[in-house]
């Protein structure tokens, strides 16, 4: 991985935080499930048959040690996460791709297609601020143990999102690590896939708020689901079991239901919500959306 090639990431130029969706982004942006001349009316009539089970495959777990793969399958189509060694990335890990991407992001509004590639390189105390880490002896080895993570699952679709295709590839490709003379990490340099780089280049991205950040493992992964389905819409009702299922917990239902009365209590960034304990549902009310 050559220095000279590597593009410097500052957070101070963000202006906006953005993620990339790849699972949404892969199957809605396909042409042979969505084609770009179909009829308005047929694409709409398409989008509301894709997403009437309100589809979501989150790569990402709760916690450290998931070795579960996931697969989502439509008309043909396929997405599948597999896990390495060391399970899949956490929801957690997710936030270096949110970092990488939230550049990308700025960068293609702001028409500085020069600051677009696939090789990043950044200091990791500016990362440790804009994801909050918190100071601790371990935050070091935790990171790098995320980096392991996201280059070994293995990412396998037929999908061809705006032409794209990747059979099979993985969040990173590799990446190297900078230290000082006392074995410090200072920097580090990521090699993004090309679909991933063009997708949000492309602007195929979310824009989140920044107390996403603030949030549990499992209030991520809900935001994030909320932010694919209410994103236009102005209430999204979905049952118990489906959250349930869109956290990959692993716990019973009705471990997870508690958590229920938390959103309400404490509402998710964009997002307030009320329930039906009657039909196990809640209803989820988009309250603003973030401006460019």
């Amino acid at each position: 991985m050559g220095k000279q090639q590597a593009i410097r990431i500052k957070s101070s130029a963000f202006k906006l935080i953005a993620s990339l969706d790849l699972f949404a982004a892969s199957f809605i942006k396909d042409e042979d499930l969505f084609p770009s001349d179909a009829p308005p009316a047929d694409r709409q009539a398409m989008y509301e048959e894709f997403s009437a089970d309100l589809p979501f495959c989150s790569p990402f777990a709760i916690s450290a040690g998931d070795v579960k793969p996931r697969r989502f399958e439509y008309k043909g189509k396929f997405m599948e996460f597999k896990p390495g060694p060391n399970g899949l990335p956490t929801i957690r890990d997710f936030d270096v791709l949110i970092y990488c991407v939230t550049w990308i992001a700025n960068a293609a509004l702001d028409g500085r297609d020069a600051d677009v590639g696939a090789t990043y390189e950044f200091e990791i105390e500016d990362f440790y601020r804009f994801a909050g880490r918190p100071r601790h002896g371990e935050r070091e080895s935790l990171f790098i143990q995320g980096l392991e993570r996201l280059v070994d699952c293995s990412i396998s679709t037929n999908t061809k999102p705006i032409g794209l295709e990747y059979a099979s590839l993985n969040f990173i490709e590799k990446y190297q690590l900078g230290r000082d003379e006392a074995g410090r990490l200072i920097t580090v340099e990521i090699r993004l896939p090309h679909s991933i780089y063009c997708l949000a280049h492309n602007e195929f991205f979310d824009k989140i708020h920044r107390d996403y950040f603030n949030q549990s493992a499992v209030r991520r992964l809900i935001y994030l689901f909320l932010k694919q389905h209410c994103g236009s819409a102005e209430r999204l009702t979905v049952s118990y079991a489906k959250l349930h299922e869109v956290t990959g917990s692993t716990s019973p239902l009705r471990k997870f239901k508690p958590l229920i009365d938390e959103l309400i209590a404490k509402p998710l960034p964009e997002f307030s919500s009320d329930k039906d304990d009657g039909a196990e549902k809640l209803s989820a009310i988009r309250t603003y959306k973030l401006s460019a």
